[in-house]
């Protein structure tokens, strides 16, 4: 094994064998110090850079914590103004009376608003209809009431109405009872001439020409007249004249006394009811009572659902209209309504 000649004063020893930039480094020998102000004058300079970055990441620094600041309490503002706008705007509870439901032509308020359905009624309103205007409206307290052509009635509450002239009819409806044992007042209608009372009944109250009458169609009414209380069961009509006496009839269920009634009656939904459900509310609607003619009918009358409207329709008016989609007839018998197959319909349809 022979030595390689190298170049003279290389040694072999240095950073690694054959490198180049090492060889220069070596053979460029020291260089001369830098001299002493232009190590100053770099080191101010360096110095000056050094103390603006740092004023630059202070500033930095204290503005963004100034901003966040700033917008954590503009945050807080909008949530606190917010906040106090819902709270002002916050809709203050539904304190009216009752609500119109149906009407025909002219119904109005004292001040000579027209009233549609939908229409609220606030405690204290009171309501005029015109010669040929009715109303049929349920009251927040639950009773349905319609107002006959002609009449004045001051709504006191949900359970107080004042008549001051014309015709009123109350149906406290099959709930009724359970509201009547909670409040011992129930409905009560207020006239001139005594205040009558309902204890879970149908009735009708009458005031013209100083002369107050009640008729009861349903349940049982009560009527207070100084210090005595007149109490009325179903077909009892009384009658108050000018000077206060009372007197004590009869009235029948149904009959020309209870038609304009059925000229308001608000319709009935029948779109995903079934028939017993509409057989319910005409029986109640119209007075009749309601017989099958098959005892299979009266099986699958719950089970029947109907759809569409009786809009437009008196209740003594509908079954025409609707029994025959059931596949039905009917006939009236007196005051009773027989449902049946119709001619060439299978029984219980």
């Amino acid at each position: 094994m022979s030595d390689e000649t190298k170049p003279p004063g290389e040694t072999g020893e240095v950073d690694g064998p054959g490198d180049p930039i090492a060889r220069l480094i070596r053979l460029s020998g020291s260089r001369p110090p830098v001299p002493e102000d232009r190590m100053a004058r770099v080191r101010d300079a360096v110095h000056l850079r050094w103390s603006e970055s740092v004023k630059r990441d202070r500033y930095r620094r204290l503005v963004i914590v100034i901003a966040a600041q700033v917008a954590t309490a503009a945050s807080l503002a909008l949530i606190v103004g917010y906040g106090l706008r819902w709270w002002d705007r916050k809709p203050a509870p539904d304190d009216s009376t009752a609500e119109i439901v149906r009407t025909e032509g002219e119904v109005r308020l004292s001040d000579g608003a027209l009233l549609s359905a939908g229409g609220r009624i606030a405690p204290g309103a009171q309501l005029t209809t015109g010669p040929g205007g009715r109303a049929a409206m349920s009251l927040s307290a639950g009773p349905a009431v319609r107002l006959d052509s002609e009449t004045d009635v001051r709504l006191i509450s949900d359970s107080i109405l004042e008549l001051l002239r014309g015709a009123v009819y109350v149906d406290t409806g099959s709930a009724f009872p359970q509201a009547a044992a909670a409040n011992a007042h129930g409905i009560e209608i207020r006239t001139r001439l005594g205040r009558v009372r309902d204890i879970g009944t149908r009735f009708e109250v009458r005031l013209a020409d100083d002369r107050l009458r009640v008729s009861v169609r349903e349940g049982v009414a009560a009527l207070a007249r100084d210090d005595r209380t007149y109490t009325a069961p179903a077909g009892t009509r009384l009658r108050v004249d000018s000077s206060g006496a009372v007197e004590t009839g009869t009235v029948e269920p149904l009959g020309t006394d209870w038609d304009w009634i059925q000229s308001i009656t608000p319709p009935f939904d029948l779109e995903g009811r079934t028939l017993s459900a509409y057989l319910d509310w005409l029986s109640r609607e119209t007075g009749w009572s309601v017989t099958y003619a098959e005892p299979s009918i009266a099986r699958s009358a719950p089970g029947i659902i109907m759809h569409g409207t009786t809009s437009g329709l008196r209740p003594d008016e509908t079954a025409a209209a609707v029994l025959p989609t059931c596949g039905l007839s009917h006939r009236l018998e007196g005051t009773t309504l027989i449902i049946e197959s119709a001619p060439g319909e299978g029984a219980g349809r």
